[in-house]
């Protein structure tokens, strides 16, 4: 950024001189006319350890208090933490900056700030540095961002840069630091979406702050580019600081690393029962790595063997501390371990904090150290969650201690010739969850070459979410169409003025048809217009503009008036299965606990399907509870609430649980509660009272992924239909087997048992050894090819159709997910499942059995 950009008037006035750094080259502003670094390391040393420049010591929760008390008292609203799962965003999954609570609703202006300045200490997680916790003596994977935010929008000025950087000062001086050893860094800024200019504040070393202006936008025909993605300007101007509450805790002790700074009881205790001393070499060790030049690594190899073992025994108990406070954080914020999205970077923290313990070998337990974080932290944490969270890691180190029984299997697996391959371990990674670090550690023990790079990125970055598909573009712009559905969900008749015709499409003034969202299919019906009689086959929105997809627009034209008639009985169900997902969603969480979240959910005229977040298998005994207090919810026949409020007042009320559902856009939400059961931000059709949904059948559950479980069930009329549909077929079984149809199954079971046996023997295959197994491969029609896999019931075994190929494994030792990735390596196929089931789409035509048994065998060698 040119130097017009970042002169700033309070530096100007102030005596502030912008110098170059003679080491690095970057650009900063001091008021010290000798300095000519720019106060960071490497340029500058810690000066700070062992000589704090604060005019007393403060612990994490003294420092965060007296931090938003500042604020507080110079007019900023202070506004509780969010969240750090960010469920109110659909672009990313973790909260790692405390401006990702405003972004995109706040920051677009869409919706008015909570507060305006505000003042916020907000938990933060990030991954890009994960493998240097416990190390550098400074990372952290969970660290406190204190906001101080000015939202300056079009003729609402609050602050810009001048008072920034002047609050800064102020409150560095308010903690006994001179104003001569604060230096100012200039840095473009980038995150979330949002971009600009923006100033690190360093003091003796140590950078404690980051000051941004933000003032652009993310968009692909920006005319500013920023880490190669480009922005544009907006009209909106945004203050967002961001104050390392664990720097300056740190700052005001001096202590020789972070982590003794933050959790100096937890450190000594886990010291104390490893017999270890903090030695003497520390400092040093930590000025090498503050260097950033690899100085570290010579240090490491000056070290005699006992030196390194106690420095490897304290950076795992820096680990252990700092980890435990991550996994406290985010099992008391609901989330559950799986091996996708952010129940991803839970697991991954678990097993590292595991991996730590085991090589410290002490006694206490990875819950003891989340307990006592959990009496540290409570007042930013929901307590009510304990259960849930004890149960979580019983089971996730009972899960990760027999995946290390396998460990040294897996690793020689995919080592050839004494090596294993960058690849390899990234896979044993995402595919088994075996740690980095320890592939690396047994690899050394094997003696098997260990790969000397990796991709990182891939095991250490922050988890963002897929971006959505674009909606479609209209040819013109209409003005947005009146939503006349939520003025009464009964009217199902209606008149309309039509606006436009595009290309099968009609856009009405207002409709009383509901469009695509949330989860709820489209409304059906027809639309008549003089002789004219089109169906309405789909109906979506567009920029605030609904569109009603038929077969012809033969007859209707702009300007004229067209009667509506939407599809009774469609509507009917959908509005009985639509409250019945909210019914269901708070029946569960009643019987399995409030940390069950919504993970995803599709409502259907017939079955209809919840997702939820959860640890472990739902019992039959659980799901029998769940619907008996579904149904004792519809009996009570409770009034819905809807009304649109507003959007920062329901999230001070009701909290982020508003989101089950998915993320309306802007300030006006529409509320649909039933009172004392459940509140959620829905755009929705819905029944009037709870009474009638008339009844709910749940019709199945199952686990459709690592901590996702699935509900599917009926309301109303689907129910009735589902239920007496399953009466007349067990009359049916009955009048077929007898009046004992379970012995009749288990009969039949037993032969389904001896005709599986037939079906693996009476195909042709060939075979090849693989891991030390045999693997029986063979090609059949499309028709039979899934039941053909799916009865390959003791065996491994690959089933070749036209169009997909399917892998079948009952061995532990062969997955049959690793044996798709080696194919998709050879672009044969493209799929996924897991260790004992996988398919996918066949990429190359007319495959056969050879190409597959040369894939694999070239693997193997």
């Amino acid at each position: 950024m040119s130097e017009q950009e970042e002169v700033i008037g309070y530096f100007r006035e102030n005596s502030y001189k912008r110098k170059i750094c003679a080491h690095c080259g970057k650009v900063f502003w001091t008021i010290d006319p000798k300095r000519n670094t720019c106060g960071e390391i490497p340029c500058d040393p810690y000066s700070f350890i062992g000589n704090p420049p604060t005019s007393k010591k403060y612990s994490l929760q003294q420092m965060r208090e007296e931090f938003l008390s500042f604020f507080e008292e110079l007019g900023h609203k202070r506004v509780k933490r969010y969240p750090i799962v960010a469920r109110w965003r659909d672009d990313v999954y973790l909260v790692n900056a405390s401006i990702y609570d405003f972004q995109p609703h706040v920051t677009s202006g869409k919706v008015p700030p909570p507060g305006n300045p505000l003042v916020v200490s907000q938990p933060c997680i990030r991954t890009v540095d994960l493998d240097n916790v416990g190390k550098t003596g400074r990372h952290l994977s969970v660290f406190e961002m204190g906001g101080a935010k000015a939202f300056n929008f079009p003729g609402n000025e609050i602050y810009w840069k001048d008072r920034t950087i002047e609050l800064a000062v102020k409150f560095l001086q308010h903690l006994g630091v001179r104003k001569e050893e604060v230096v100012f860094k200039e840095k473009p800024w980038a995150g979330g979406g949002n971009a600009g200019s923006s100033v690190e504040v360093m003091v003796r070393g140590l950078e404690v702050a980051t000051l941004v202006f933000m003032d652009m936008v993310e968009t692909p025909d920006g005319d500013v580019e920023i880490d190669g993605i480009r922005y544009r300007k907006m009209d909106n101007r945004i203050v967002d600081t961001g104050y390392g509450i664990e720097r300056f805790t740190w700052l005001s002790q001096g202590t020789d690393t972070i982590y003794e700074a933050l959790y100096p009881q937890l450190v000594t205790e886990l010291m104390k029962e490893t017999n270890l001393r903090r030695p003497d070499f520390l400092r040093e060790f930590i000025d090498a790595y503050a260097s950033e030049d690899g100085s570290e690594v010579k240090f490491l190899k000056s070290l005699g063997e006992t030196e390194r073992t106690s420095l490897d025994k304290l950076s795992n108990v820096y680990i252990l501390a700092d980890h435990s406070r991550a996994i406290t954080i985010l099992l008391y914020d609901g989330l559950v371990p799986s091996n996708s999205k952010a129940g991803y970077v839970l697991r991954m923290l678990i097993r590292r904090a595991l991996l730590a313990r085991k090589k410290l070998g002490i006694e206490t337990q990875l819950w003891d150290l989340i307990e006592q974080q959990k009496e540290r932290f409570k007042s930013i944490l929901d307590t009510r969650l304990e259960g849930s969270a004890r149960e979580i890691v019983r089971l996730e180190v009972e899960r990760f201690e027999e995946l290390l029984g396998k460990g040294d299997g897996m690793i020689k697996k995919y080592s050839k010739g004494g090596a294993i391959s960058a690849e390899d371990v990234l896979l044993l990674f995402e595919s088994n969850g075996l740690p980095v670090e320890y592939v690396k550690e047994r690899c050394d023990a094997l003696g098997i070459r260990f790969p000397e790079r990796l991709d990182k990125a891939r095991v250490f970055s922050n988890v963002r979410k897929e971006p959505k598909e674009k909606d479609r573009v209209l040819k013109k712009k209409y003005p947005p169409t009146g939503k006349s559905y939520y003025d009464n969900e009964r009217i199902l008749e209606f008149n309309s003025k039509v606006l436009g015709v595009e290309e099968g499409n009609i856009i009405l003034e207002n409709t009383y048809f509901y469009p695509e969202g949330g989860g709820q299919p489209s409304d059906k019906g027809v639309l008549t217009a003089d002789a004219a009689n089109v169906r309405v086959n789909e109906v979506k929105i567009v920029d605030g503009t609904i569109v009603h997809e038929v077969d012809d627009t033969h007859g209707i034209s702009v300007g004229k008036t067209i009667h509506g008639s939407v599809a009774v009985d469609r509507r009917r169900r959908l509005m009985q299965n639509h409250t019945a997902t909210h019914i269901v969603l708070s029946s569960i969480r009643d019987v399995l606990g409030p940390h069950i979240w919504q993970a995803g959910a599709q409502k259907d005229e017939l079955v209809s399907r919840l997702d939820v977040t959860h640890f472990r298998d739902v019992s039959p005994e659980e799901i029998s509870r769940i619907e008996a207090r579904a149904n004792e919810i519809v009996r009570l026949n409770l009034p819905l609430h809807k009304e649109f409020v507003n959007r920062n007042d329901a999230e001070l009320k009701y909290g982020f649980t508003l989101y089950q559902g998915g993320i309306p856009e802007g300030n006006m939400l529409r509320l649909v509660e039933i009172p004392g059961i459940d509140a959620e931000g829905c755009g929705g059709t819905h029944l009037d009272t709870t009474g009638e949904a008339g009844y709910i059948k749940i019709v199945k559950v199952e686990r459709i992924q690592d901590g996702i479980i699935r509900f599917s069930f009926a309301a109303g009329k689907s129910a009735v239909e589902y239920s007496d549909q399953q009466s007349g077929q067990l009359a049916g079984i009955r009048e077929r087997m007898g009046e004992d149809p379970v012995k009749a199954y288990e009969d039949v079971s037993h032969t389904l048992e001896e005709m599986k046996k037939a079906i693996e023997s009476g195909f042709e295959y060939s075979s090849i050894s693989y891991a030390g197994k045999e693997v029986k491969i063979m090609t059949v029609s499309e028709s039979i090819a899934e039941s053909v896999s799916k009865s390959l019931s003791s065996s491994i075994g690959i089933v070749i159709s036209s169009e997909r190929l399917r892998i079948a494994s009952s061995s532990p030792e062969v997955s049959a997910l690793d044996i798709m990735r080696i194919l998709e390596k050879r672009g044969l196929v493209k799929g996924g499942g897991n260790k004992n089931y996988a398919q996918g789409k066949v990429l190359k035509e007319n495959l056969g059995r050879k190409e597959v048994e040369e894939a694999i065998t070239y693997h193997s060698r």
